[in-house]
């Protein structure tokens, strides 16, 4: 069968390997629908080291059960629901398990043996493209889970991409006054579809300045999703004293701490028990990820796939790999 599997920095591509043999409590899932994320693509320019060569990767797909021909989203955390994180109930955090297209195989493959309880049925109003792009959307909802806003409050969300336009969306619902960062005009004019009040771009205007300027010294939130070293070290900049910083794209940087006073600041991964809120919400159209998908690819042409992600000249926002 064909899989996506990493070699190295720009080096990911379609290879034959074995097909997967389902354990006990694993289901065999054929691939339908997946998307590439701004992870992938750091692996992929070699700004992030760490993924084993010869992993198969991708953590955000879609696909239908070989025994029973239900279509099913894909939950990519494995937890063993035991561990004092699992306990707690922080199962992002499980010491046991790992995360699919990381630590395990991922989803990027035309068959997938997933654990039974990580595949969520598909509501009627999703399609299996929209079940592809479900990472973004949890990962937004447990990060403002975190960040517990007040109606009214300033958002400075920092990068528009998926995640960042999904951030948008869920602060919107939250009540929040937001303000979209972002270098691509092409994806503020996203923002501002969903809802964004203020947009900027860094390249026209100081954004540290306007942003003190429109909420009174400092956002209530500031959430780091555009995945780079010099937006981590702008975010103390951006904060009002005692506000909250929420580190999603990037965790690495040096922060001036003293430019915001008893300010919380605080890194962000994928929660798997927001999964089953994220499909409901797009079922009912709170939330919007058709919007995003600009490009579709089979999988068999990933290279071209992440490629044209890569490439800002293309407008990417969402690309989707299909069977």
């Amino acid at each position: 069968m064909k899989a996506v599997v990493y070699l190295g920095p720009m080096n990911i591509r379609v290879k034959d390997v074995s097909e997967p043999k389902p354990k006990k409590d694993e289901a065999l899932v054929r691939f339908k629908a997946g998307s590439i994320c701004g992870t992938d693509l750091h692996f992929y320019r070699g700004e992030w080291t760490g993924l084993d060569v010869g992993r198969i990767i991708g953590h955000d797909a879609s696909g239908q059960l070989e025994e029973t021909g239900e279509q099913a989203a894909i939950v990519p955390k494995v937890f063993c629901g035991s561990c004092q994180h699992c306990i707690q109930g922080r199962p992002g955090m499980c010491e046991r398990g790992g995360f699919m297209g990381f630590e395990r195989d991922g989803l990027f493959s035309e068959l997938i043996a997933a654990p039974k309880r990580n595949l969520l049925p598909i509501p009627p109003n999703v399609s299996l493209e929209e079940a592809a792009v479900l990472e973004p959307v949890s990962l937004a909802l447990h990060t403002f889970d975190l960040l517990s806003p007040r109606v009214g409050w300033w958002a400075t969300i920092l990068g528009q991409g998926p995640i960042g336009l999904l951030m948008t969306q869920v602060a919107k619902v939250s009540g929040c006054r937001v303000i979209a960062i972002d270098p691509e005009d092409y994806r503020l004019k996203l923002s501002k579809e969903y809802g964004a009040d203020i947009c900027v771009n860094p390249k026209n205007e100081n954004v540290t300045e306007r942003v003190r300027r429109l909420t009174h010294d400092g956002s209530d939130i500031v959430v780091e999703a555009a995945g780079r070293r010099e937006t981590v070290e702008q975010t103390p900049l951006l904060a009002r004293k005692a506000g909250k910083v929420a580190l999603v794209g990037d965790f690495s940087g040096f922060l001036k701490l003293n430019e915001a006073e008893e300010a919380n600041f605080f890194s962000v991964i994928v929660d798997p028990l927001k999964y089953p809120l994220a499909l409901d919400l797009l079922n009912r159209n709170v939330l919007d990820v058709k919007g995003l998908i600009t490009h579709r690819f089979p999988l068999t042409q990933f290279e071209s796939a992440i490629v044209t992600a890569a490439d800002p000249s293309k407008k990417p926002v969402k690309v989707v790999l299909t069977s």
